[in-house]
């Protein structure tokens, strides 16, 4: 009877140490494909507001309708894509930063219409904001997936963000 016993705690043990050893690799599973996941969130998202950018770049003074059309569209996308990364980032910073970087590159195409800029793009406008926002969320980003020093993200000095660049 007691060896009975032994071996059906020694089976018990077993299994429960299976199982434990299991869940902890289906966990360690689990973040990794969140942190890519969110990876290739951020990035379609940061490729969609770099062509947003790129147009602002390249749009003439007074841009004609296409130019503006594509301009439209690249901004939908952006759109698209932020309603991506928020649902797949866990973290309130990640999705508040995204969301300010959708805002100030909208403010390109107000700026790019003519139209006056929003009160907190008066001081430093829409795209020096973008840029500003664009670090943290890239920071928030890097935080979240666990990169080292997830803080260092390289400042492009301010005069490279002129229009003519």
């Amino acid at each position: 009877m007691t060896a009975a016993i032994y071996a059906l705690a020694g089976a018990l043990i077993g299994v429960l140490g299976a199982f434990a050893i299991e869940l902890v690799r289906s966990r360690a599973e689990n973040v990794r494909r969140h942190q890519e996941a969110l990876q290739l969130a951020c990035a379609d998202f940061m490729t969609a507001i770099a062509r947003m950018w790129n147009l602002y770049v390249e749009l003439k003074p007074e841009p004609v309708e296409a130019e503006l059309n594509s301009f439209y569209e690249a901004h939908r996308e952006a759109r698209m894509n932020y309603e991506r990364l928020r649902l797949t980032a866990a973290s309130s910073k990640v999705q508040e930063a995204a969301r300010y970087v959708l805002r100030y590159a909208y403010g390109l195409v107000r700026e790019t219409e003519g139209k006056a800029p929003r009160d907190d793009e008066e001081e430093r406008g829409p795209l020096m904001m973008l840029m500003d926002k664009l670090r943290e969320l890239v920071a928030a980003v890097r935080n979240e997936i666990g990169v080292p020093h997830p803080d260092d993200v390289y400042k492009e000095p301010d005069k490279w963000m002129e229009k003519d660049l």
